[in-house]
């Protein structure tokens, strides 16, 4: 199990370089680590998760101090007035002043010591919570930034449809009015530019939601992003294997650690409670001094002999060891001590549950991206197809072998085919950064290898 608390954050990383980089940031495109930089500095969940890291570093201090000296002083000042009911009757006055200090060690305070314990399990379960949270911000951020630019081309290819297919519409017009086509082919022709005027407008409309989800991502509008090239890497996931990438998220997957530090930290808990049935031991030392002043007596006999400034005055030192056992409290302890246990097996059953859903997920997301990798090659044969089979439309419609129908439908199968290519590379790229979220590699370097696959403008 990883434990978190000795090592710089990738969180807190990010916002050092982010805070750098705001300060030195030209005017250009802007790319993917860029993005993700600019959101660790605005987003204020980050800033909460921050404040709580932080938070929770200083809840074991407390802990701990449950087991460490306490040292306390005290003081008081008295005006004491004594009335003696004897058959000597008389009246006393003074005043008393008292100083002291006590220092206590405590020597078996089993409540404590796994108070303590459960606390640490806690402040790692937080740190583990804040790296999650860290590569949600990552693979958040990765998929507005690349649905933006998806958005992008399919605006982009919508419009060259709309312009080449409202170019055949024209053609087929001028045709008819020659007579060479009938009306039914205009007709055609119209309907599929009309249909492009669609598919155009709900891109626009795509495009302007996927900017607004990263605007809100960043905290701030961003016009121009780095685009990604047709051609990049699609090497398969190392290791090239399903078990090895289980095995990986079940020991590095930060929500997963999360649990566990969750589950251990309630084992703990559940070992403080039985501190009912057991007694806590002390070691202290105590010293003090008692000062009497402005003596007044009425009846002189009322003081033992000697001076009256000695009368129960002076410095008192003591050293001992104190025990408390509490051996009967209503069946509050037994409540406790079973509302932990159920508890504790409440929390290692979550964590089971998170395991599994962990490892299925993690398994699922490989085989995805070594199919993205094939899916991604057969798009790009596809769409070479399509274009092929576009030319060879175009070369028959001119010498009249093919009708206008047979031509529009493969430009449209152009389009089509541009599309679902495009739709694969952003789809490999974004479940390659999933895959890598699960196992728990989701950092700068991973981000950093992606955005050097981007083209600045």
């Amino acid at each position: 199990m990883r434990h978190f608390s000795h090592r710089p954050s990738h969180l807190l990383r990010l916002t050092l370089l982010s805070v750098a980089a705001c300060f030195a940031m030209p005017a250009q495109a802007l790319d993917l680590l860029g993005a993700i930089r600019l959101a660790a500095v605005n987003d204020p969940n980050l800033a909460a998760v921050r404040a709580q890291r932080l938070a929770a570093g200083q809840s074991t201090i407390i802990a701990r101090s449950a087991l460490l000296p306490h040292l306390g002083a005290e003081a008081s000042y008295s005006e004491l007035n004594l009335n003696s009911q004897t058959s000597v009757p008389g009246k006393l006055e003074y005043n008393q002043t008292t100083w002291g200090a006590r220092l206590t060690q405590p020597l078996f305070h089993w409540d404590a010591w796994y108070q303590y314990k459960a606390i640490s399990a806690q402040r790692s379960q937080q740190e583990a919570e804040a790296d999650n949270r860290t590569q949600d911000l990552f693979l958040g951020v990765a998929s507005a930034y690349f649905d933006v630019l998806r958005a992008e081309d399919t605006l982009a290819l919508a419009q060259a449809q709309e312009k080449a297919l409202g170019q055949q519409r024209d053609k087929a017009e001028a045709q008819f009015k020659v007579g060479v086509i009938a009306r039914s082919d205009v007709v055609e022709a119209e309907a599929q530019r009309d249909t492009a005027i669609a598919e155009r407008l709900s891109a626009e409309i795509g495009l302007t939601h996927a900017r607004e989800t990263l605007n809100a991502a960043l905290a701030t509008e961003v016009d121009d992003l780095s685009p990604l090239p047709e051609n990049i890497p699609t090497p398969t996931p190392v290791p090239n294997d399903s078990k090895a990438w289980a095995a990986l998220a079940k020991q590095h997957n930060p929500g997963l650690i999360a649990a566990r530090f969750a589950a251990s930290a309630a084992d703990k808990a559940k070992q403080a409670q039985r501190a009912g049935y057991l007694p806590s031991v002390d070691l202290y030392a105590s010293t003090g001094n008692i000062r009497n002043s402005d003596i007044v007596e009425d009846v002189p006999s009322l003081l033992p002999t000697g001076s009256p400034i000695n009368f129960q005055a002076g410095r008192q030192t003591a050293v001992g060891v104190e025990a408390r056992w509490e051996l009967f409290a209503g069946g509050r302890t037994r409540a406790l001590v079973k509302q932990a246990g159920y508890q504790a097996d409440a929390a290692r059953a979550a964590a089971r549950a998170q395991e599994h859903q962990v490892v299925n997920a993690t398994r699922t997301a490989f085989m995805t991206v070594s199919t993205d990798s094939q899916r991604l090659a057969a798009r790009q044969r596809a769409l070479r197809s399509a274009e092929l089979a576009r030319e060879a439309a175009q070369a028959g419609y001119s010498v009249g072998s093919r009708n206008i129908v047979e031509l529009l439908q493969a430009e449209t199968r152009v389009f089509a085919a541009s599309r679902d290519y495009a739709n694969a590379r952003y789809d490999y790229v974004i479940n390659s950064l999933r895959l890598k979220a699960l196992a728990g590699q989701l950092d700068e370097a991973s981000v950093a290898t992606v955005n050097g696959w981007l083209s600045a403008n």
